[in-house]
């Protein structure tokens, strides 16, 4: 009977051990899972919000160009409406201004 009593405890051990290599290899199964699914959910979010900052870049990138554009044309406008010839045919036009003679024109020097 004695040599019954150890096989069976030791039956019972080996199963008991099996359960508990059972509820591990579950329990990492389980925790593996959970794992790749955090990163997987990881993944995605980083890519969204990577696609969603792109498009802002490219919206943000058109908008410089169209003030780069509008910047070159205002500069061209000044340079139009500034021009000597310009504002010579205004004073002359307008203000019904003309060019003095060369005998009426006195130098002032800076001493």
């Amino acid at each position: 009977m004695f040599g019954k009593a150890k096989k069976s405890t030791k039956g019972r051990q080996l199963k008991d051990l099996d359960i508990r290599i059972s509820v591990k290899s579950w329990l990492s199964l389980i925790s593996l899972l959970l794992v790749v699914t955090a990163s997987a959910t990881g993944v995605i979010y980083s890519t969204h919000t990577n696609r969603h900052l792109l498009n802002e870049l490219q919206q943000l990138e058109r908008h410089r160009n169209e003030l780069q554009v509008e910047w070159g044309q205002l500069l061209l406008e000044q340079s139009s409406l500034v021009s000597q010839g310009r504002i010579e045919n205004l004073a002359i036009a307008e203000l019904g201004m003309k060019i003095p003679a060369t005998e009426n024109v006195v130098v002032v020097s800076g001493e």
